[in-house]
C-alpha cells in the first residue's frame, strides 16, 4: 500500500492538464490511507473531474469491514464532518472550500465509490450540485443511512446502492431515473419515477412475491427488466399455492433474472418450477435466466409439471449453476412444452458463487460430472431447430 500510495502521489505531480476527463482509483486501500486519498480528491476535484471511481474493494472482495473503510471528507464539500465532532457548522474556510468546489463540480457526470463510508448528505451534495451527473454508484458504506434521491431537476439515470448494510430509507421520487440497483429493499420508497424500467433488488427473508409487489407496486407495469436476489423466495411454497397466487402483471417485462441460494439439503424435494408463476405473469417476456447457488447434490424423485401456459415471445433461456438432472429436467420440459418461439437454452454449471475464485480439482470434476449429465438429458430432449449451449 505504501509502495502505492508513493507511485500514485508522484504521478500526480507530473499531472499539469487543468481538466480530468476520468480519475479513478482502483487498489486495496483502507482508512489509514485517508490523509493521501483526500489529497488526490482535491487534486481531481481542482481540475473538473468529469467520472470520479474510488474502488478501494480488498481483494476483490465485495466489501471490507467498515470500521476500516476510507471516509469521504465532507469538509471537501464545506459540510459538517461526522469524524469531527468539534465541528458543529463549517467555519470559514470550508466556506470558501464549499465555494470553490460547487464551481468545480459542475462538470461531474459519474461517481462511484466502493468500500468508501459516505453519508447520505455527501451524496446529497453531489446531487444536487452538479447538473450533469448522471450516475452514482455506491458500494459497501457502512455510513450510509438515510438517502433521498427527489426532484425533477437531478439529472441521475442510474443508481446503485449495494451492500450498504446499514441503510434504513432510500427514497426515490419525482425523479427521470432509467435503473436502480440496491440491495437496501427493505427501505426502498418509490413514488413518481415514470422512467425507471430496469431494477436489481434483493429479495427480504419473505415471501418474494409479495416483496416484489409491494415495494415495486407503482412500477411493476413499467418495469422492461428485473432481476431479484433472494435467499428463500418461491421455493417455500408448494406449488399449488404458487399456482394461486394473484401475481401483478408485469406488462413490458422482456429480461427477468433470479438469483437464489439455498442450503443443499433443502433443495432436494424442491423445485424450480416455482418460478414459473412470474414467468407467466410476463406475456412479453424474451429472456429468462436462472442463477441457482448451490452446492452438487442428487435427487431421484419424479419430475414434476408447472400449469400449461403459452409463452409468445420467450426466446432465450439460462441455467446456471450446478445441473442436477431432475431438478434442472422439469423446468426445461416445461419451456420446451410453452416456449413457442424459443430459440436457444444455456447450460452453464459454473456455480455464480465461484466466478471470481480458483477452482480446486473437485470443483472442476463437480462442473465436468454436470456437463455430461446435461449433454446426455437434454440432447435427446431438445429438438434439432432448436439451439442448445452447454458451456
Amino acid at each position: 500500500m505504501k509502495k502505492y500510495l508513493r507511485w500514485v502521489n508522484s504521478t500526480l505531480q507530473m499531472c499539469k492538464g487543468q481538466r480530468l476527463e476520468k480519475f479513478r482509483v482502483c487498489f486495496d486501500l483502507n482508512k489509514f490511507a485517508q490523509h493521501e486519498i483526500d489529497k488526490w480528491l482535491e487534486f481531481a476535484f481542482s481540475r473538473k473531474v468529469q467520472n470520479l471511481e474510488l474502488d478501494l474493494n480488498k481483494g476483490g472482495e465485495d466489501t471490507r469491514d467498515f470500521d476500516y473503510c476510507y471516509a469521504f471528507p465532507a469538509r471537501l464539500l464545506g459540510l459538517v464532518d461526522p469524524a469531527d465532532s468539534s465541528s458543529c457548522t463549517p467555519h470559514s474556510n470550508n466556506l470558501q472550500i464549499h465555494s470553490l468546489v460547487k464551481q468545480n463540480f459542475k462538470s461531474l457526470k459519474m461517481l462511484l465509490l466502493k468500500s468508501v463510508n459516505v453519508t447520505g448528505e455527501v451524496l446529497e451534495f453531489f446531487l444536487h450540485n452538479c447538473p450533469f451527473l448522471e450516475t452514482v454508484v455506491v458500494h459497501g458504506s457502512g455510513t450510509l443511512v438515510n438517502l433521498e434521491v427527489v426532484g425533477p431537476s437531478l439529472k441521475l439515470r442510474h443508481l446503485e446502492i449495494w451492500y450498504c448494510y446499514y441503510v434504513e430509507s432510500l427514497k426515490i421520487c419525482d425523479t427521470n431515473l432509467i435503473t436502480l440497483r440496491t440491495t437496501s429493499g427493505e427501505g426502498l420508497l418509490l413514488k413518481n419515477v415514470p422512467m425507471l424500467v430496469e431494477v436489481e433488488i434483493l429479495g427480504t427473508y419473505t415471501h418474494i412475491l409479495n416483496d416484489i409487489s409491494s415495494r415495486l407496486s407503482c412500477v411493476i407495469s413499467q418495469l422492461e427488466v428485473l432481476t431479484v436476489h433472494a435467499s428463500l423466495s418461491l421455493f417455500d411454497f408448494s406449488q399449488e399455492d404458487l399456482d394461486r397466487y394473484n401475481f401483478p402483471e408485469l406488462t413490458k417485462l422482456k429480461k427477468f433474472v433470479l438469483t437464489t441460494f439455498r442450503p443443499v439439503c433443502s433443495w432436494k424435494e424442491q423445485s424450480l418450477l416455482g418460478c414459473t408463476s412470474i414467468i407467466r405473469a410476463a406475456p412479453q417476456l424474451e429472456e429468462f435466466e436462472l442463477q441457482l447457488e448451490a452446492r452438487p447434490f442428487t435427487s431421484n424423485r419424479e419430475c414434476k409439471k408447472a400449469i400449461k401456459c403459452p409463452l409468445h415471445h420467450l426466446k432465450v433461456v439460462k441455467l446456471w449453476g450446478f445441473y442436477n438432472g431432475t431438478f434442472h429436467l422439469e423446468l426445461v420440459r416445461y419451456f420446451l412444452e410453452n416456449a413457442v418461439a424459443l430459440e436457444k437454452i444455456i447450460i452453464d454449471p459454473t456455480c455464480p458463487l465461484l466466478t471470481r475464485v480458483p477452482l480446486d480439482l473437485e470443483e472442476i470434476k463437480h462442473q465436468q460430472t454436470a456437463r455430461n449429465l446435461a449433454k446426455l438429458q437434454l440432447q435427446c430432449e431438445v429438438p434439432p431447430t432448436m439451439e442448445l449451449v452447454i458451456l
